[in-house]
Order: C-alpha cells, then structure tokens, then sequence
C-alpha cells in the first residue's frame, strides 16, 4: 500500500519543489548552496534572533510607557 501512494506523493513533491515553479531561469537549487566568499544566504536559524530583538523593544516601549506616564502630566513647576 506504501508503494501505491508513493508515486503520486513524490511527484507533488517534485511538482513543490520545482525549480521551474520557485526560481527565475538561469537559476537552481544548487547555486543556492554556497555563495560566493564575503556573501551568504539567510539561514532558518537566523529567525532565532528576532525573539530576544522584539522582547528587547518591546521592555523599551513599557519602560518609556511608565515613564512618561509618570513624568508628562505633571504640570511645570
């Protein structure tokens, strides 16, 4: 039964990760591999360092929110 469903599956895998479908022409899955030297690509772990970067924005906008909360609607002196 495995090897029935086998084929269908491995041609709609082949149809998604088409080079025709994703990449301009001139262009392949294994130019993609390594850049030339000085360059690189986004890698999947790289989306790692946008939670530290957000929380830290994010403890920004409190601190600032709580303080000009506390400091703004004091009228001068």
């Amino acid at each position: 039964m495995a090897t029935a469903a086998q084929g269908p599956l491995s041609l709609l895998w082949g149809w998604l990760w088409s080079e025709r479908f994703w990449l301009p022409e001139n262009v392949s899955w294994a130019d993609l591999e390594g850049p030339a030297d000085g360059y690189g690509y986004p890698r999947g772990r790289h989306i790692l360092s946008v939670f530290p970067l957000a929380a830290g924005i994010f403890f920004v906008r409190l601190l600032f929110e709580r303080v000009q909360a506390i400091l703004l609607p004091q009228p001068p002196k």
